[in-house]
């Protein structure tokens, strides 16, 4: 691998590579599970569907944009600045991405952009290498990191460019645009057939002959569709939600080859969360962040460290559990057994 700080004879070489291969079978299994609901569906439908075209590439065309535009979106979301190099701090922050940058392997510097944001938050995104960018916030420099744990926070985020995860995960956004629209139309065909819905449901044609429905069945109409709307919506979320944070380990592996040191991104990891659990973003702050969890280094919302209250009944331990099927990152205490585990021993860490 290009630019490796350490060689493959090292122990912790053949732990990384390892985990990068566990990763990228998590996100194979999460694509085939996509797959498995799109063909699913169209089983359960006969393969028998229509879709309106127009509309339906409307909806396909959200995610490819998204991740064309992935970097501006980001910029202009945490509001993000080029990075002055009269600036100290700024500079700071230039040199530790040109470090990572020359263990990266990529082919194209990334230009570096700085946010004013309290919050402390790196990230790296764009649709290809050579419209990458980095950023990282103010509150990055806030927690008490020192450079090598900087430096691999920055290893993890181009990890993040260098595996094309944007990319991955807009793909599956699609699958999931796709197996959304072949369930909303079989329903519909489906109910159309029944009795109650016969006159009322199904795909609508243009007929002035046609009666009007009733109150009744047009309400009705509006909670099944409603209902399997959120069914199908949940079902989506949570495989995305599960390659995404498969990517997010990837990353954190990817990162660990380019420097040689897990341990370093394990002790930012804790430092991070630390932070942000006595800076928990509220009210409108808190919905602005749930908006841009997925590029965030650590969820901000729903992260936590490993001396955190546990659950304690049945219903707590489900709520729990339903709540980190939709986690954007595995939570910190994961990361950093894994980190560890690549390390091929404990790490030395803040308490």
């Amino acid at each position: 691998m290009a630019n490796k700080i350490i060689s493959s004879d090292d122990p912790k070489f053949n732990q990384i590579r390892r985990r990068m291969l566990e990763t990228w079978a998590k996100t194979i299994l999460g694509y085939l599970a996509m797959g498995g609901l799109i063909y699913g569906a169209l089983a359960v439908f006969h393969f028998s569907y229509h879709l309106q075209l127009g509309f339906g590439l409307l909806w396909f065309l959200v995610p490819v944009l998204s991740w064309w535009f992935s970097a501006k979106v980001a910029l202009a979301m945490t509001k993000s600045t080029p990075a002055d190099p009269s600036n100290p701090e700024h500079k700071r922050l230039i040199e530790i991405v040109d470090r990572v940058y020359a263990k990266s392997g990529l082919k194209f510097k990334p230009p570096v952009y700085i946010s004013d944001n309290p919050l402390p938050n790196a990230f790296a995104t764009g649709p290809i290498h050579r419209k990458a960018v980095v950023a990282a916030t103010k509150g990055l420099f806030l927690c008490g990191m020192n450079d090598d744990e900087i430096e691999a926070v920055f290893a993890h985020e181009l990890g993040h460019v260098k595996n094309y995860d944007v990319a991955i995960n807009s793909m599956l956004s699609v699958l999931s645009m796709i197996f959304f629209m072949i369930t909303d139309q079989g329903v519909k065909l489906l109910l159309g057939g029944l009795r109650i819905f016969k006159k009322d449901f199904g795909v609508r044609y243009h007929d002035a002959n046609r009666p009007k429905p009733s109150f009744f069945t047009g309400v009705l109409e509006w909670i099944v569709m409603y209902a399997i709307f959120q069914v199908t919506g949940q079902m989506t979320k949570i495989v995305q939600m599960f390659v995404m944070r498969s990517r997010e380990s990837a990353a954190d592996a990817t990162g660990s080859l380019m420097t040689g040191k897990p341990c370093d991104l394990a002790s930012a990891l804790l430092k991070l969360v630390a932070y942000v659990e006595s800076h928990r973003p509220v009210g409108r702050e808190k919905e602005l962040y749930r908006a841009i969890r997925p590029i965030m280094t650590i969820d901000p919302i729903f992260d936590a460290r490993a001396d955190a209250p546990k659950p304690k009944n049945l219903w707590q331990r489900l709520v729990a559990f339903w709540r980190f099927l939709q986690l954007t990152h595995p939570v910190v205490p994961d990361r950093v057994r894994e980190l560890e585990r690549m390390n091929k021993g404990t790490c030395n860490l803040p308490k």
